[in-house]
């Protein structure tokens, strides 16, 4: 089993580092280019960024080619998420006219800043200073604008560009253009309100998680000669550091691109790799640990050594999807596509690591109700549910609770649902360690080898024919004593007889 699942560990790890490289380029930056080719969406969005007094968004557009059929050409800017275009934007796709006009906007209640180019040069029509309740743009040239806002005004703020057809047009490709992007705050931070936080966080997390490295360490060198020690123990320790090194890797690509506007790519693709690792540990330790690899047995099923290698399989293709979020900006055509598919394959494995638990379950329930060792098993089954609701908390937790407080927090504390995330995970860890550590007092680990099984049947047997045996010979001694016994049993017994 060990020699398997280094062969299958090795093979996925090697595969997803391949994705990694061939998909890493330009990592998640605040200073970027956006090469538009073929451009035929009606809208798509080009930024979003946390801006507050002393922040500046600056797009430079160059590069502009007509090739046909357009008849109107604009930025948009407004807050996300209160004043969402989403209404108007679906209400553009089927319209036979242009509306790139405020007053057509105000009809559905909403007022964003226009900004429109000439369709044939893709120069500004009007270099007019805008100022649209605290939010104010200018113009430094004909081809760029840059956006501030007073204290009151503070807010994510969404750029989004618009395209606009004639009625006889149909939506083909219609321009090609460049458009620089350089979003940052004030004292030159680049990651904006809302995440400039995170370089902070996890470097505070990672230092939590290098001390529970170094507990756990000592934990199993103290009893590295315990019976209650396991492989899957070392596995834990392994995912623990692991984990360590991946936040170590992510304060310091947040504090390049904090920092400078672009991170360093030598060490995103670290982080990368890393995080490919880690996230393959922690599905494979949760599976054995469900699966009871260790504690309640020691070989695993054909059944379990399918479900490790479509969950390792499945956790390679959730980080590539992680990897195309991550390198592609917010106006790319796919990017709704993979987060879409990173979803649905991160939530696939959260819910293949429930059936070892439950086979687990049940093959203690089955055995507290028909062998020998009832307490054992209840012990063990107890255990096991535990284990069960906390994995399902945690996925609970980290995919659906988080994701709520990423959409629903205000924009200058989208850092707590990372906080969130990282401190659940953190008590998940210390938790498991916790509930199957290879401490004395820990029973419920003992696992009987075939051969203390066999020698403890032995005893039984040999045991039992030992008794009989003396049984056996006691009576026979008995018949041949007895006509020589003591005459005061005889007589008794005859008095009983007569009795």
């Amino acid at each position: 089993n060990a020699e398997y699942m280094g062969r299958v560990f090795k093979r996925m790890r090697w595969a997803g580092v391949l994705l990694v490289l061939a998909l890493a380029g330009c990592a998640w930056a605040r200073i970027y280019t956006l090469a538009l080719k073929d451009e035929h969406r009606l809208h798509f969005t080009v930024s979003t960024f946390g801006l507050v007094e002393g922040g500046s968004i600056t797009l430079d557009f160059t590069n502009y080619v007509p090739l046909g059929g357009i008849k109107g050409v604009a930025f948009m800017v407004h807050r996300a998420p209160e004043e969402s275009t989403d209404f108007y934007l679906n209400r553009l796709t089927f319209s036979e006219e242009c509306h790139l006009q405020a007053q057509n906007l105000e009809i559905f209640g909403m007022v964003p800043s226009i900004i429109q180019l000439d369709p044939d040069t893709g120069a500004l029509l009007s270099m007019d200073p805008i100022s649209n309740a605290g939010l104010s743009i200018e113009f430094p040239t004909n081809h760029s604008l840059t956006m501030t806002v007073n204290g009151t005004a503070a807010n994510d703020y969404t750029t989004s560009m618009h395209l606009c057809y004639g009625p006889e047009e149909q939506p083909v490709p219609g321009i090609n253009m460049q458009i620089k992007i350089i979003e940052v705050g004030p004292d030159n931070d680049y990651l904006g309100a809302g995440l400039n936080e995170l370089p902070s966080l996890y470097t505070a997390m990672a230092v939590l998680f290098g001390a529970l490295c170094a507990v756990w360490a000592h934990v199993l060198y103290q009893h590295r000669d315990s019976r209650h020690f396991y492989k899957v123990h070392v596995l834990m320790l392994v995912l623990v550091f692991v984990k360590f090194l991946s936040l170590v890797l992510h304060a310091i690509d947040y504090h390049y691109i904090m920092a400078n506007g672009t991170p360093t790519e030598g060490w995103a693709i670290t982080y990368y790799i890393i995080n490919l690792l880690r996230g393959m540990l922690l599905f494979v330790t949760v599976l054995l640990i469900g699966a009871g690899f260790g504690f309640i047995k020691h070989v695993l099923t054909d059944r379990e050594k399918k479900l490790i290698v479509i969950v390792l399989s499945l956790q390679v293709l959730a980080n590539v999807s992680l990897i195309v979020l991550e390198e592609t900006n917010e106006s790319s055509e796919y990017r709704s596509v993979w987060r879409e598919i990173g979803l649905v394959l991160d939530l696939a494995c959260c819910t293949a690591i429930l059936f070892p638990v439950i086979w687990s379950i049940k093959h203690l329930r089955e055995s507290a109700q028909s062998d020998g060792k009832a307490q054992m098993s209840l012990v063990k089954l107890n255990l096991f549910r535990k284990f069960y609701v906390m994995v399902l908390l945690y996925i609970y937790s980290t995919r659906i609770i988080v994701y709520l407080i990423q959409t629903t927090i205000s924009f200058e504390y989208k850092w707590v649902a990372a906080a969130l995330e990282e401190a659940i995970t953190f008590l998940f860890y210390v938790s498991t360690g916790y509930m199957f550590s290879p401490l004395p007092d820990n029973e419920y680990l003992v696992v009987p080898t075939e051969d203390e099984d066999e020698i403890q049947l032995e005893q039984i047997v040999t045991g039992n024919k030992a008794t009989e045996g003396l049984r056996n010979k006691s009576d026979k001694d008995g018949l041949r004593r007895k006509p020589r016994g003591d005459t005061r049993e005889t007589n008794v017994d005859t008095l009983d007889d007569q009795d």
